[in-house]
């Protein structure tokens, strides 16, 4: 649903333009392809302690936590004046009360720590408008409290992305930004000290993937074609030149390149293969061999972790859970080590190596309880952990989360997540929950997505709720994903829903009266789907962010994504062929308000880009028109997806309160007042539309 956070690190367009409707998304367990859903004792009741919103989603909650590069201090993001804040502590003394550095009313997006001693650099954007802009933030090593901060660009009408830092000079960062002409994204060297924004490369040949020279240029890149087919491009004296091109649908990501022997190691689905593979690409001669695919046959590439030569050590796959294969025998001893310190079921990430600190830097994830950090020394089999507190709610009382699959109608295996209430799994009020992209998916690990606490908050509740990686969700190969292509609305993609919804009666965990569908951006579409197309399948609809009509939703992208839209109008159509706009039209389910049964809830941000308020609008009239139960959250300071926690909280008991209305659920008797006093100040007045 939510634009991708995590330009500062490793900008790759491709991540933003396919999480353009979507979430966007890491972490070792097995597979469970059991077609049976997981064994729960049988209960007449709800007899689990709520988990109040504020706990589940909790201001204490850290995200991004990094440590410089000197390893003298650990940053991370954290609510603070309602939003993402920066704060700071001494990593010798990880005991002492981490300090706030920013005090922002706008959230953080992301951050680096910088080359240069005592410096952050992070990115913004005002209000959720996703023009981001670049800051500068200087420690006080004496004082945190009085760090100061310095904004490093200043046009607000453009989106600038910090790509990295030069190599050869810690005073120059990289940024790609349609600063010269909202159409294209073109690459700048930003001065650190100054701000001065110099033009270095044309991006002439759309790329949305980049890789960095030493000395700080767009070295190596990956543009995205009109027909859907990918090349690969080498900065060579002066000009672009091409490497390689895919077949249309092929995909083709960078994962890593080496300047000194002109190789690149890229994931790819390209000649043949179905699955995203380890591909180790000769710039100069454009041969290619594969290092590395899944045993299983059954994912795509998730995760490469390298050696200090720049080979592969540990290469991941995720199927229903992330899987982590050693390429030598001290990394499976590392990795066995550090698993072992856990008694909990969890996935194991290495997130990178510092090789000269002789340090690994782990994710660790669980199904019930936020990640934690860790650095861990191989030589000295020392594991430390990084911030990491208990979580302000009792796992206990959360669901049971589990990765199950089940059979499509034609046949084909669907993928999904299933979380529970404590002792209970049947007849069920049940909860459909698709998620954004559709070119996203999801995963198992509780920091995973933004609505993987939320599928917990609701079984906390009594729902059953279902989270399924339907046609078009990435990660299980090329092939499912053209499974999806112009199947929005009425075709697989949504028949995908509709058949897990039945699986689960089936099984008698659903009670078929009492199903209801909630989804952002692309799953809000699927769930505005789900109430015109399939109107008796569903007792209740939230709509989150999501758009009403194709056509307007193609219309209203951004003039910079246009380039890249080459899988959109494979996808789902280019609204300009008048076949491609009739087909558009019978998908979007504004045209179709008539058929909706279910009561429905709209939830928007006022400034969001991609799926503009016209979308939620354009419905609610019809609907306010016909005296069809509705209601409908607007929120004047947020984008695409609400990141302020009033307005989080708010959102979410309001979804609470909407679905105990119409599908039967508990509902929390005891909400904080100023939650539902500022949920108040979010509804619209439908008789003013």
């Amino acid at each position: 649903m939510m634009k991708n956070k995590n330009k500062l690190t490793r900008l790759t367009l491709s991540a933003a333009l396919s999480a353009i409707l979507g979430t966007t998304v890491v972490l070792s367990g097995c597979t469970l392809n059991d077609k049976q859903p997981p064994a729960q004792p049988e209960s007449v009741q709800h007899v689990a302690t709520f988990v109040d919103v504020e706990s589940l989603f909790s201001t204490s909650e850290k995200k991004s936590i990094a440590m410089s590069k000197d390893g003298k201090w650990i940053a991370f993001l954290k609510m603070h004046n309602g939003a993402h804040n920066l704060f700071v502590v001494a990593a010798d003394k990880p005991d002492m009360t981490p300090v706030p550095v920013t005090n922002l009313t706008d959230s953080v997006d992301s951050f680096i720590w910088s080359a240069n001693q005592d410096e952050i650099l992070f990115s913004k954007d005002h209000q959720g408008n996703e023009n981001s802009q670049i800051y500068r933030l200087d420690l006080n090593g004496k004082d945190l409290r009085v760090s100061t901060m310095t904004r490093l660009t200043h046009d607000d009408t453009v989106d600038y992305s910090l790509l990295g830092q030069s190599d050869q000079d810690a005073n120059i960062l990289v940024v790609a930004a349609n600063h010269l002409t909202p159409e294209r994204i073109d690459y700048f060297h930003l001065s650190v000290d100054t701000g001065n924004l110099l033009h270095t490369q044309t991006n002439s040949v759309n790329l949305f993937e980049t890789q960095l020279s030493k000395s700080g240029q767009a070295a190596l890149g990956l543009a995205l074609n009109a027909d859907n087919s990918r090349s690969m491009y080498r900065f060579t004296d002066g000009r672009w030149i091409r490497v390689m091109t895919t077949e249309p649908g092929e995909i083709l990501e960078i994962i890593s390149f080496d300047e000194e022997s002109n190789t690149a190691f890229v994931a790819g689905s390209i000649e043949g293969r179905d699955k995203q593979e380890l591909i180790k690409v000769d710039l100069v001669t454009k041969s290619i061999e594969t290092v590395h695919l899944d045993p299983k046959h059954s994912s795509d590439l998730h995760h490469v972790v390298f050696d200090e030569q720049g080979q592969p050590l540990i290469v991941s796959y995720y199927g229903g859970r992330l899987r982590n294969y050693p390429l030598t025998d001290a990394a499976a001893k590392a990795l066995q080590q550090i698993q072992n310190r856990f008694s909990q079921d969890i996935e194991l990430k290495v997130d990178k190596i510092n090789h000269k600190a002789g340090q690994w830097l782990l994710t660790v994830s669980f199904a019930d309880r936020p990640d934690q950090k860790y650095a861990y020394y191989p030589a000295q089999d020392k594991l430390t952990g990084l911030l990491n507190e208990a979580p302000r709610f009792d796992p206990a009382q959360l669901g049971d989360r589990q990765s199950i699959t089940y059979t499509a109608s034609d046949g084909v295996e669907i993928q999904a997540y299933l979380t529970l209430p404590k002792n209970l799994n049947k007849n069920l009020p049940t909860i459909v929950l698709p998620h954004g992209g559709p070119w996203a998916r999801d995963q198992w690990g509780y920091s995973s997505g933004y609505f993987v606490p939320v599928a917990h908050y609701f079984a906390n509740r009594g729902y059953a709720v279902l989270q399924p990686n339907f046609r078009g969700s990435l990660g299980f190969g090329k092939r499912f994903v053209q499974l999806g292509e112009k199947n929005w609305g009425t075709g697989t993609m949504q028949h995908d829903l509709t058949d897990g919804v039945n699986y689960l009666i089936e099984q008698g965990i659903a009670d078929k009266q009492r199903v209801g569908i909630m989804g952002a951006s692309y799953g809000g579409y699927a769930a505005l789907a789900g109430a015109t197309f399939t109107p008796d399948v569903y007792k209740a609809v939230i709509s989150y962010v999501g758009p009403s009509s194709l056509i307007t939703l193609m219309e209203s992208f951004p003039a910079h994504y246009r380039p890249y839209l080459g899988t959109w109008y494979v996808s789902v159509g280019d609204p300009e062929i008048a076949k491609d706009r009739a087909d558009m039209e019978s998908r979007s389910p504004i045209n179709f308000v008539d058929q909706i049964k279910a009561p429905l809830m709209l939830v928007q941000g006022a400034n969001d880009p991609r799926v503009t308020q016209v979308e939620s609008d354009n419905i609610a009239r019809a609907l306010a028109a016909k005296n069809h139960p509705l209601e409908y959250i607007l929120a004047k300071d947020e984008g695409h997806g609400f990141m302020k926690q009033d307005n989080k909280l708010a959102s979410i008991v309001a979804m609470e309160q909407f679905f105990a209305k119409h599908l039967g659920g508990s509902v929390s008797q005891q909400v904080d007042p100023a939650i539902t006093a500022h949920l108040e100040t979010l509804r619209v007045n439908l008789d003013r539309l």
